[in-house]
Order: C-alpha cells, then structure tokens, then sequence
C-alpha cells in the first residue's frame, strides 16, 4: 500500500517536475515506479531481519532442489505469458492506431496509465485473495476456497463499478492531469469512458486469475488470455484495414473480448474445482459457489 501511495506521489513531481521545476517526461514514470519498488524492498527486507519470527535462513537449504524449480515454473512460467499476451495486445493497438497521428498515441497512453492505476485497488484484492484460497487449497478445504473466491469477485465487482462510474461521470479530469493537449485529452477521455465498461470484468479476470495460482494450476489462466488475443488483436488488425475505421471501434472490440475472457476464465475456473473435488456432489456444491 505504502509503495502504491509513494508511486503516486512521485509521479507528478518527477513527471511534470512540481516542485522542483525539472520535468523528466516519461523517464519520470520510470523513476517514480523504481524509486517506490526499492522503497518497498528495503522496508521488506527490515521487517524480515528485525521482526519476522517464522521464517528464517539455512545454509542447508540453499542447495538446488530441481524438483522444487520445476513446480515453481509449472505455476509461474503460464502466469508470466499472461502478461507477455497482455504486451502483444497493447502493441496491437499501438500499431493499429500509428495512422491516426502522435495525439492518438499520447491520448492512449495517458488513458491506459490511467485505467492501470485505477486497477490498482482491484488488482491487489485480486492477488490478496490467491494467498488466502491456496492456504485452504492446502488444507483440503476448497469449500473455504471457493467462497474466498466469491468474496473477493464480489468486492471487486463492488469497487470496480464504482471506479466505471467515475470514468463515466468526468473521464476527462482524470486524463487533464497528464495531458494539455485538447486532442490528446478527447483521445484519451473517449478511451476511458468506453473502456471502462469491462472494469468490472478485469477486475472478476484477476480474481480467476489468482484462484487459479492458489490451486497450482495457471494454465487454464493462459487459455484465458490467448483466447482473448484471438479475438481482439486478430479482428482488429482486420477492422482496422476497413474504410471508415474509427477508434471508437476499437474500444467497443476490447470491452466486447475482456467480457467473453471473464466468461472463459470461470468456466475454466469452475472446471478446475470439479477435478479438485473428488466427491461428485461435493464438487457440484463448490461449483456452484464459483457460479
């Protein structure tokens, strides 16, 4: 939470230069996220050396467990491409709307920073809960799992409505910060007030996405993504060859697939826990519960 606070807070001195009258541009972002991630380091590295009792350094242990390596990959390597599919999405866009001049560009990039911290709070609810449904994963509770699942959906569907209600009261505000270019503002305000209609369903994706690392299992996770890369980034390069293309478009394209991708990942979801539950109407009753 800290490191979040101290990210925001740099941003603009670093970025715009307040208070020092020495604006870095977008290496200010760069400096703003490392300065805060370090930040966040060193205060772990104090709690873990001055109050952690737990947990504790062996040499013993140090030594290459490949099997060890291998569960670990199995889990994070999917996880990983997940992001690496969320980059070929974002590279799609940037390349599809390059014709539309320097102003598209700046007010996509500003409109996606912006929507990337208001997905802030929901993305770490999101990845709290995969801790908390992993423990009762491991203690052969999944009825406890299933309904961490369902809470945090819910308080994720709660915050993220709420955040779409402010991209679609005054999104122009929240680009204005970063932005002076009336343009660049109309790109990215238009940007936000389409796209925020599948806050809601990011935000259910993350929650899936954080069940699926509590279960061990993170390749249903990556199906989830490759799907939405097949129907977003393949139809767009195609829309956006068409006469009279608009960008417009393209955001209504990307609201559609994030819908059809929280779809596919509950299926898979609710499909996972089946196989984890080994009685029939016990996995029915947990089933249930994702649904």
């Amino acid at each position: 939470m800290l490191t979040v606070i101290i990210n925001a807070l740099l941003a603009p001195v670093l970025i715009a230069g307040w208070f020092t009258n020495r604006p870095l541009g977008v290496a200010g972002a760069g400096w703003a996220s490392s300065i805060a991630i370090l930040i966040g380091v060193l205060m772990l590295l104090w709690y873990f050396v001055s109050l952690e009792k737990f947990v504790g350094f062996h040499p013993s242990m140090l030594k290459p467990r490949l099997v060890v390596w291998l569960r670990v990959l199995k889990i994070g390597l999917p996880a990983g491409g997940e992001f690496a599919l969320m980059f070929v999405n974002t590279a799609t866009i940037y390349w599809i709307i390059r014709g539309f001049g320097a102003e598209a560009q700046a007010g996509y990039g500003i409109g996606s920073r912006v929507m990337q911290a208001i997905f802030l709070p929901g993305m770490a609810l999101s990845f709290a809960a995969a801790p908390v449904a992993g423990q009762n994963v491991g203690a052969g509770r999944l009825d406890r799992a299933a309904e961490t699942f369902r809470s945090a959906a819910l308080l994720g569907t709660v915050l993220m409505f709420a955040l779409t209600l402010l991209c679609q009261w005054r999104a122009d505000l929240l680009v204005k910060l970063f932005a002076h270019d009336t343009a660049a503002i109309a790109v990215g305000s238009q940007f936000l007030h389409i796209i925020s209609w599948n806050f809601v369903a990011t935000g259910i994706i993350f929650t899936c996405s954080g069940m699926f690392q509590a279960l061990g299992n993170t390749i249903p996770s990556l199906i989830s993504s490759v799907t939405r890369v097949l129907t977003f980034a393949l139809p767009a390069i195609w829309m956006s060859g068409r006469a009279g293309f608009e960008l417009h478009q393209l955001w209504i394209q990307s609201v559609v697939t994030v819908i059809g991708q929280m779809g596919v990942s509950l299926l898979l979801l609710r499909n996972q826990f089946r196989r984890k539950v080994p009685s029939g109407a016990a996995a029915g009753n947990v089933a249930n519960t994702i649904a």
